[in-house]
């Protein structure tokens, strides 16, 4: 199944495009997809969906289609063929 991930902030700078397309086989959790995702990119961008133990960023904000989802939820929630999974790492300003 084919899906999309779009990135935001500072993770879309980190892996310098907007979004981009992954192919996942058979049924696939949002954890599988958000794994399969970090192995893909650099060690920059990868610290904004990964914990240095390697566990989900807690405070990463995932929209799955229109709805949010922690990262808590990923392992239970299903992707299918056509979502759009918006990543939102948190922003720091002042």
């Amino acid at each position: 199944m084919r899906l999309l991930v779009q990135y935001t902030a500072q993770l879309r700078t980190a892996v310098e495009k907007a979004e981009e397309e992954f192919e996942l086989e058979g049924r696939s959790s949002l954890a599988t997809l958000l794994a399969r995702v970090a192995s893909r990119l650099q060690a920059e961008a990868t610290r904004h969906l990964l914990t240095p133990a390697g566990r989900l960023q807690p405070s990463l904000m995932v929209v799955l289609n229109s709805q949010v989802v922690s990262t808590r939820e990923a392992e239970s929630v299903l992707v299918k063929a056509g979502d759009v999974v918006t990543l939102m790492p948190p922003i720091a300003g002042g």
